[in-house]
C-alpha cells in the first residue's frame, strides 16, 4: 500500500487552523499574539485576516485603541455561505 501524502497547508490554512483550534469564543487576542503564537509576519496575519474576515463568519478582526484585535464568536468560524434563508429576511414578501 502506497501512503497518501497531504498537502501542506498554506499560511492561510494555518492561520483558520489556529483561530479554529487556539482561541477560545469571545476571548479577543492582540494580533502581536497571533504572530508570537503562529510565526507569520504581522502585515502578513493582518492581511490574511481581513481576507477571512470578509470570507468567513464567526470571525472578528478590528483595531482598538492602538491596537488590532481578533476573536472569534463561535467554536470554528466558517466559510460565508452563499445561498441561505437569511437572504430571504432582507427581501420584501412577494405573492405567488
Amino acid at each position: 500500500m502506497s501512503k497518501i501524502e497531504k498537502t501542506p497547508k498554506t499560511g492561510f490554512e494555518k492561520i483558520i487552523e489556529y483561530f479554529n483550534n487556539k482561541l477560545q469564543i469571545n476571548h479577543p487576542v492582540a494580533i502581536a499574539k497571533v504572530v508570537e503564537d503562529t510565526g507569520f509576519s504581522w502585515s502578513f496575519i493582518k492581511k490574511t485576516l481581513a481576507k477571512v474576515k470578509e470570507e468567513y463568519d464567526g470571525f472578528h478582526f478590528e483595531k482598538s485603541g492602538n491596537t488590532w484585535i481578533t476573536w472569534k464568536d463561535r467554536e470554528r468560524i466558517i466559510q460565508k455561505l452563499d445561498e441561505t434563508c437569511s437572504r430571504f429576511l432582507d427581501e420584501t414578501e412577494k405573492e405567488c
